[in-house]
């Protein structure tokens, strides 16, 4: 069988992510399930601050900032260096090195287009002041006076959520044509399967989305609810 040309239009990179979303949101619109249309949602237009991301949209970053340190007689200022986070505790450093994207598709690369095009040179996420002296103890430094701090994110790990996404949307868009054929009308007849074969395209659906092969669509599980920061 020929491929759908929604299949060779995304393997050939000739629509956006963006776009291939809507065109997936078409068909997964016949299945009615409202958690393979809420990913879609969030994905296009952002993920709410009460949701948690899935892990493909967590990332790291570099922790920098500025400090003083010394006394009357002794005195010096660092301005914008890197600050070593090496002896936080696991717990500590997750929470202040990981960043969760929750901007939607098309707004993420407008972001990571403009740091490309100079237009924002770093993008960077804030750290709250009430970390500060547990930087600074990590440092093993008692003199060290934080007075800014910021992640500077990955740009490589950043792109690669469009790459995830995309390569998510594929896996989706395959196998909807191995259960129903061509897609190139953006329409499935879910009439010529059954209830528990729709279960099972949903449930396989899903789990490619989350990549967590222990989720079942159907047995109460939720997404966990979390702040999200960007």
């Amino acid at each position: 069988m020929a491929k759908s040309q929604i299949i060779k239009d995304l393997a050939n990179s000739e629509v956006d992510t963006q776009t291939a979303l809507k065109r997936t949101k078409v068909l997964l619109q016949e299945l009615e399930n409202d958690e393979l249309l809420q990913w879609i949602n969030y994905e296009i237009e952002g993920y709410p601050e009460d949701v948690e991301v899935p892990k493909y949209r967590e990332i790291n970053g570099q922790l920098y900032g500025s400090y003083t340190k010394g006394s009357m007689s002794y005195y010096r200022e660092y301005k914008n260096v890197s600050l070593p986070s090496g002896n936080l505790s696991v717990e500590m450093k997750k929470e202040i090195l990981t960043t969760k994207i929750t901007q939607g598709v098309q707004a993420l690369k407008d972001m990571v287009s403009g740091a490309d095009k100079g237009e924002n040179t770093r993008l960077a996420k804030p750290i709250p002041a009430d970390y500060y002296p547990y930087i600074a103890q990590a440092n093993n430094d008692l003199y060290m006076m934080i007075t800014i701090a910021r992640v500077e994110l990955n740009m490589l790990q950043i792109s690669d959520i469009f790459s995830k996404v995309e390569n998510k949307l594929l896996d989706i868009l395959i196998y909807l044509e191995k259960q129903f054929g061509n897609l190139d009308n953006l329409d499935i007849d879910i009439k010529s399967k059954s209830q528990k074969e729709l279960k099972i395209i949903t449930n396989y659906i899903y789990v490619s989305i989350y990549s967590d092969k222990s989720i079942t669509i159907g047995d109460n599980n939720k997404i966990k609810n979390s702040k999200i920061s960007s």
